[in-house]
């Protein structure tokens, strides 16, 4: 994507609400004493971070090199445990890690199916798949009643533009239980913009 899209998702990935967002996203996953976490597409590195402070081994992955130097100068600068390396989601090995997440990335691909199977195919036997990603709802229009019922918080100007971005880009969480991996547990988060959709791998 480049230098200016990385500072771009920097921005964005310290505004409050994003922040929140995924806190709670992860906090029906337990804490844990050296578990893989690998997060896939982590772009500056927030839910790698995240899941290092669980007392994960967390590694963040993506094909972006500015990405991944943000994310390691992040992660310096907070003292996180958290590690970064150059990767692709359709090329990590098979049964790799307990937790694998992917937040934001479904949407960005052209082959969702195909990026839904490779991240499956990267849990180990009964560990976790998490997705985040926003829904249907996560419309400019949505996003502006939100902000005038009271959301605020830091760059929350943040939240339109990612609005405008994913508007009509949603992932149809039908492509999850087609997998056959079950069960399937689903999470709104900010009123139903954004989903957490935890998959267990048999």
């Amino acid at each position: 994507m480049g230098y200016c899209s990385t500072k771009l998702f920097a921005w964005l990935q310290g505004a409050d609400f994003y922040k929140n967002l995924h806190y709670e996203a992860i906090e029906k996953l337990p804490a844990s004493e050296g578990k893989k976490w690998v997060d896939v597409g982590c772009g500056p590195g927030l839910l790698t971070r995240l899941a290092a402070a669980k007392g994960y081994l967390a590694i963040g992955i993506d094909a972006d090199s500015f990405m991944i130097q943000e994310a390691k100068k992040i992660a310096r600068n907070e003292a996180s445990s958290a590690h970064f390396k150059i990767g692709d989601v359709f090329r990590i090995p098979p049964q790799s890690a307990d937790i694998v997440s992917a937040s934001s990335l479904l949407a960005a691909l052209e082959d969702k199916v195909g990026g839904f199977q490779s991240l499956l195919s990267i849990v180990k036997p009964g560990g976790s798949l998490l997705i985040i990603e926003p829904t249907n709802q996560m419309t400019p229009q949505a996003v502006a009643t939100l902000i005038r019922g009271g959301l605020g918080g830091k760059r929350i100007s943040g939240l339109r533009l990612w609005a405008r971005a994913r508007a009509g880009r949603a992932v149809n969480p039908e492509i999850f239980k087609a997998s056959g991996a079950v069960p399937v547990i689903f999470t709104p988060l900010l009123n139903g913009l954004v989903g957490a959709w935890l998959i267990q791998k048999e």
